[in-house]
């Protein structure tokens, strides 16, 4: 394949490690990655893969429950910004991407965040790697907005959920599209007893995402369109991670590109 394939790694929680499936599936099936770009878990998966850090992830992923959960385990103490700190989050992240700065990366890679002030997509490709997945998986409310090169920074999601145009930006003749934010069924409606802060936050972002993704695919549809059936796992709830991984890799055909 002569043209020059990147891969757009959409937002949506912890349906993201799907993502990990599909990268780890287009590996096996020789398709060459030249770029990605991410919003939100998107920024994360694609920090990490383009750091040559797919295995690491794969066996977090694939660690019980018990081990690994406390790590993402939201802190108790209130900021005056958000629910909590994030500190917990991003020692995991640094641990996870491994390299500083963009330029250690191993394949070009863009993180999508939001500037807070004017509502603008800011595209991050160069500098500090982990500030700029921090923005990037921002969710107002939730965790703080970053403050990074002048600007106060959150999630991609409001401004760009599934990034086509910067991986086209960048370069790419082919886009690879990773759509994780599926619209749900009424059999994966959660109860009104069991909705918390959190939940409702993260699934009125989710609503503003569908929303954002399907106006921007029909402006600037991506050549190819993965849509891992992720359906019914909450944003926060990462305990499926190994099932959501085997999700993303069956998502992906063996013909993709006839």
């Amino acid at each position: 394949m002569s043209c020059k394939v990147g891969i757009a790694f959409g937002g949506g929680g912890a349906r993201g490690i799907a993502h990990l499936g599909v990268y780890q599936r287009l590996v096996e099936l020789g398709v060459p990655i030249h770029c990605i770009a991410g919003t939100s878990i998107g920024a994360i998966v694609g920090a990490i893969v383009a750091a040559g850090n797919l295995e690491a992830a794969l066996n977090w992923c694939s660690e019980p429950d018990w081990k690994k959960l406390p790590k993402l385990m939201l802190e108790t103490s209130l900021t005056s910004k958000a629910l909590t700190p994030g500190r917990r989050v991003e020692e995991l992240l640094d641990g996870l991407i491994v390299a500083k700065d963009f330029k250690d990366l191993k394949i070009p890679f863009a993180a999508v965040a939001t500037d807070l002030h004017t509502g603008e997509k800011v595209v991050m490709k160069e500098g500090d790697l982990l500030s700029a997945v921090r923005a990037s998986m921002s969710i107002p409310g939730v965790f703080p907005p970053v403050e990074r090169d002048g600007r106060v920074l959150v999630d991609g999601q409001l401004v760009d959920p599934v990034p086509v145009a910067v991986c086209r930006a960048m370069g790419a003749d082919t886009v690879i599209a990773v759509d994780i934010n599926p619209p749900h069924s009424a059999s994966e409606k959660k109860p009104y007893s069991k909705f918390n802060m959190v939940d409702v936050l993260t699934s009125t972002l989710n609503i503003l995402n569908r929303h954002l993704t399907v106006r921007a695919f029909a402006e600037d549809p991506p050549n190819v369109l993965i849509q891992p059936k992720v359906g019914g796992v909450l944003a926060l709830d990462f305990r499926h991670a190994d099932r959501l991984v085997e999700i993303g890799r069956q998502s992906v055909s063996s013909n993709i590109f006839k």
